[in-house]
């Protein structure tokens, strides 16, 4: 047990604590100012302080920062009887281990204290310092060790020496982009754009506008002629996220740009061409779609031109092991943590942990634990914490929709409530009427006789 010093005018706190922590094994001294308490830090060297916000020669803070100078590694518990935020604030930027409110639960107090005690502990103990890591800050660095990884990474290798169409087919967060952008960087054209299209988020008339442009009065605000991705890319790479995604009636347009590598903006007749890169990503299964009529078949054989897998987390988790120093270090980086190790227990969380949002969850994860871990050790028990949070926002329910089906559900659903009136569905599902029947079309859904 460590050295605990409490500094607080109350004496029936002062008492009561020192009474709890010392039948805990603890060594307790108690003050009740700051001139008390700097004495006893320079004599006593405590390796942890209970400190009250409000003290009657100073304030709390004051004293908060004269504890990190005189010993940089004392953890430093606030309490107060006053909830205001901008006090927490201060408090915690200023190197508080941790802020907790009066009345005080006993039990709560104990477990932060006991969480003060570990770090040092695991500092001595026998984890190793994490690697360093090669990185050279760039967001498209991919991570692992795994036979799958070295698979892809030979792929990447490969690819970047040829303008051939590529397919990305993994679950989300697996980095698909970041294995397009990758290709793109590798390539003799990476001083070229890279630019994207989110299949998932653009209306048909929107998205046709931004692949191949549009002339002055197309439509409705086409004030201006408008350059299209495919003329922007020039000899770069185009990245459609979420292809399968794409209407039907894009899927022939863009069928066609494939085949002849040419195309005409939205209102216009003059024949353009373009030598830019595509390189596709989806996360449905466009084969299964290809075979039910979802997807077009004749425009999934051009974009198999070469395709790449990507593995889940869960099937590749021997690749923890290298994307949590990477991760964290990036971490420290980006937000200013000092996170060198990981508590044995913390990394067995990880590897056990199903990851169903892949790496992007294993991302989220390490920043939250980094962040609550406060100090130089990830724990534990902020990765139990952080995993707790984000298993409430999964389904509980065992059958899980897809993307596709959940749209259908959701459409079928609007549709019963406006008893088949498409206007007033399409309002208020804040879509137009042609995207509304296109997305109708897709799922097979017509109006019951009737209706």
């Amino acid at each position: 047990m460590s050295r605990l010093l409490i500094i607080d005018d109350e004496a029936n706190i002062q008492k009561s604590l020192a009474l709890f922590f010392s039948e805990k094994g603890h060594e307790v001294r108690a003050a009740s100012t700051m001139a008390e308490g700097l004495a006893l830090m320079r004599r006593f060297s405590p390796a942890v302080v209970i400190l009250d916000v409000r003290l009657p020669d100073a304030s709390g803070l004051d004293m908060l920062e004269h504890i990190k100078a005189l010993s940089p590694a004392c953890r430093v518990i606030v309490i107060t009887a006053y909830h205001d935020m901008g006090t927490t604030i201060q408090a915690m930027r200023l190197g508080a281990f941790d802020y907790l409110h009066k009345p005080l639960d006993i039990d709560e107090l104990e477990q932060c204290v006991k969480r003060a005690d570990h770090v040092p502990e695991l500092m001595a103990g026998p984890e190793p310092a994490l690697p360093s890591p090669e990185d050279d800050g760039s967001p498209n660095t991919l991570v692992g060790n795994s036979r799958a990884m070295r698979q892809i990474f030979k792929a990447i290798g490969l690819l970047a020496q040829t303008r051939a169409t590529v397919l990305i087919q993994g679950e989300t967060g697996t980095g698909k982009e970041v294995i397009a952008r990758a290709i793109h960087d590798n390539s003799p054209f990476c001083q070229q754009p890279f630019l994207t299209i989110d299949c998932s988020t653009l209306m048909d008339t929107l998205m046709e506008s931004e692949l191949f442009g549009h002339e002055k009065g197309a439509f409705t605000g086409a004030t201006l002629t408008k350059r299209g991705r495919l003329e922007l890319a020039e000899k770069g790479s185009i990245f459609f996220d979420e292809v399968g995604e794409l209407p039907p009636a894009l899927q022939a347009k863009l069928l066609g740009f494939l085949e002849r590598r040419e195309f005409t903006r939205v209102g216009g007749v003059k024949t353009l061409r373009s030598q830019a890169r595509i390189i596709a990503a989806t996360n449905r299964p466009l084969e299964e779609m290809a075979a039910k009529d979802l997807f077009r078949p004749d425009l999934l054989f051009r974009l198999q031109v070469t395709t790449i897998k990507v593995p889940p987390l869960r099937e590749r988790k021997e690749d923890i092991a290298d994307l949590v120093p990477f991760v964290l270090q990036r971490i420290n980086r980006e937000l200013r943590t000092q996170v060198t190790r990981v508590e044995k227990s913390a990394m067995e969380l990880l590897m056990a942990n199903r990851w169903p949002g892949n790496v992007r969850e294993l991302i989220n994860i390490l920043t939250k634990s980094a962040l609550d871990s406060r100090g130089p050790v990830l724990l534990a028990d902020a990765i139990k914490s952080a995993l707790s949070l984000s298993s409430t926002a999964r389904p509980t329910s065992p059958e899980i929709l897809t993307l596709a089906e959940a749209e259908k559900q959701h459409i079928l659903q609007v549709l019963d409530t406006t008893r088949w009136n498409v206007t007033a569905a399409a309002q208020a599902l804040g879509v137009t009427r042609p995207t509304l029947r296109s997305r109708m079309a897709r799922h097979g859904l017509a109006r019951p006789a009737g209706s």
